[in-house]
């Protein structure tokens, strides 16, 4: 019965356009990572029924995702718009990167976070740390405390939350913080296009046992959940910051999802995890505050900033040495609290993010992706849009940021920006 499936299946691709093809190779991979790494590698989907991700496909064997995979790769060539058939070339590499090594292939780790999202991992010298940590002291000089660690600790816990006390913050404040957001939003970034996007909003949930903590889900028809994880404390300092994150998340995909619409481009439909556009999606969430000038509104804005900046780093850092190096759980956690003043208990939870394998075993398929918050800013999102600003040219960096979906991969960046 099974070899008469993928028979039948087989028969039916040779009838599909390049567009179902696509989402129908998507569904497979999907089908082949939920089975090994027991999770889905589709973000999120808003294309038609009958082409959803979610639908169950045939269970393909690796050589046979990989032959998919690279005879869809061999049809981009015959796509007309340039940055289309980059990004999408550029997908299917790093899904057949993610198919190998799921695939129980051994990929050295650099290898791995080099071909799924085009980034060499290496650590930073402790002369950068020094100097990300220096920025750190110097805008905490006025906080009370001995030593750096005491005022950065004690400053963080008198803003801290978690549980119950998180869940009700998550369920009063929230919601209106979020209309201050959309209104931004309306100010310095929707202001430069010509016509509007509908936008439905976001509706916000809690959730438990998560090495993250927070994530938006856009759900498709202009609206997205945004679900907080309350084992883990939030802070009030930091809560304006990460809702700006989360919500570019959600701005990103309503244009997305018109840009699908009045196109008809299926590829589209499908938003994935580990793909180049990843890290351009990652560093433009973390843009936000950037992009709505929200640096200037808070309080200890600066060490806020330099902070984050010192954590991203120290993240990158200990990713590196459990992956690469072997360093064990306990040294790399106690590594995380002295060089980036976090209390000890956080640093273990985020070893949870980027170690080699999940606690029932499977690959930890979040283990390369530390590396796209930090790169996607500083390499690519960041310059370009200081560089616009610096020119009077945010009506176009804007336009092409949001009304041109291709160009957001490292892949095209380049290519598409080139005039700013």
């Amino acid at each position: 019965m099974k070899g008469f499936i993928i028979y039948a299946f087989r028969l039916m691709w040779m009838t599909m356009t390049f567009e179902e093809k696509y989402l129908k190779l998507i569904g497979q991979i999907d089908n082949f990572v939920q089975m090994n790494a027991g999770t889905s590698i589709v973000d999120s989907y808003f294309g038609p029924a009958n082409l959803s991700p979610k639908r169950v496909e045939p269970c393909l064997t690796v050589d046979e995702l990989i032959e998919n995979i690279d005879t869809l790769y061999g049809q981009t060539k015959g796509l007309e718009n340039e940055l289309r058939r980059i990004v999408i070339a550029s997908e299917l590499e790093s899904l057949r990167v993610v198919v190998r090594w799921l695939s129980g292939e051994i990929i050295p780790y650099s290898r791995l976070v080099k071909g799924i999202f085009g980034i060499t991992p290496c650590k930073f010298k402790e002369r950068e740390i020094r100097r990300a940590q220096k920025k750190v002291e110097e805008a905490s000089a006025s906080l009370p405390g001995s030593s750096i660690s005491e005022k950065i600790l004690r400053w963080m816990k008198n803003g801290e939350v978690s549980g119950k006390v998180l869940k009700e913050l998550v369920e009063t404040e929230l919601a209106e913080l979020t209309r201050k957001i959309e209104k931004l939003f309306d100010q310095h970034v929707f202001t430069y296009f010509p016509t509007g996007v509908q936008n439905k909003g976001v509706i916000y949930k809690t959730v438990t046992k998560k090495p993250w903590g927070a994530n938006n889900y856009y759900q498709g028809n202009y609206t997205s959940i945004t679900a907080i994880n309350i084992d883990l404390p939030a802070n009030r300092r930091r809560i304006m910051g990460g809702l700006c994150h989360e919500y570019e998340h959600h701005v990103t995909n309503l244009f997305r999802e018109k840009h699908y619409r009045e196109n008809k481009l299926l590829d589209l439909s499908a938003v994935l995890y580990h793909t180049k556009g990843s890290v351009i999606d990652e560093g433009t969430a973390d843009c936000a505050k950037d992009f709505l000038n929200l640096q200037t509104e808070e309080e200890h804005s600066e060490l806020l900033e330099y902070l984050q900046n010192l954590r991203r780093m120290i993240d990158i850092n200990v990713a590196y040495m459990i992956n690469v190096q072997g360093v064990d759980d306990e040294t790399a956690a106690e590594y995380i609290a002295s060089e980036s003043f976090a209390p000890i208990e956080a640093a273990r939870k985020l070893l949870e993010f980027i170690k080699p394998m999940t606690p029932n075993g499977k690959p930890n398929f979040f283990k390369p992706y530390i590396y796209t918050y930090f790169f996607g800013r500083r390499d690519y999102v960041l310059p370009t849009f200081q560089e616009a600003q610096k020119k009077n040219r945010l009506k176009e960096f804007f336009q092409i940021l949001y009304l041109n979906p291709y160009s957001r991969s490292t892949a095209s960046w380049k290519i598409a920006f080139a005039k700013i």
